[in-house]
């Protein structure tokens, strides 16, 4: 996991954490990162100081297994955007159809024409949402509240 500092068009600066910089590069070219305060996606890294190791001192994180897919770390002063995230899932899951493992082949259909416009919610691969992305396919990433994830 990678700790990087962002900065907004707006000026507006805050962290998150990414799996690597390729998921860094490939959220912020696909606009999936936006920022916290003004929910703006111009979003480039700000400069940021090292983290320097001091032997007089014992490690505040303890190492844990590295999460199998793109996710942002907040800390515990972050609390109202958790929040904020749980809120936002409660109304994307209240305002669409789960269509479960078919979202892919269901969104082209739906970008076709072939289906009736309605938003839809499921699951897919990564591959397969950045061909969806590729192919000009509005579709944004709706992670679990974390409660849910284990």
């Amino acid at each position: 996991m990678i700790r990087f500092a962002l900065v907004c068009a707006n000026g507006h600066e805050f962290e998150s954490w990414f799996a690597s910089n390729e998921s860094y590069g490939f959220q912020i070219a696909n606009k999936l990162v936006s920022c916290p305060f003004c929910n703006g996606t111009e979003i480039a890294k700000a400069v940021m100081a090292p983290a320097v190791a001091r032997a007089d001192r014992a490690p505040s994180i303890k190492p844990v297994e590295a999460p199998k897919q793109n996710v942002a770390l907040l800390g515990e002063a972050d609390r109202g955007l958790r929040e904020m995230a749980r809120e936002l899932n409660r109304k994307i899951v209240a305002a669409t159809v789960d269509v479960g493992t078919e979202f892919a082949r269901e969104a082209r259909r739906i970008h076709d024409g072939e289906a009736p416009e309605r938003p839809i919610r499921g699951q897919t691969s990564a591959e397969e949402a950045r061909a969806l992305l590729d192919e000009g396919v509005a579709i944004m990433p709706m992670p679990a509240p974390p409660e849910d994830l284990g």
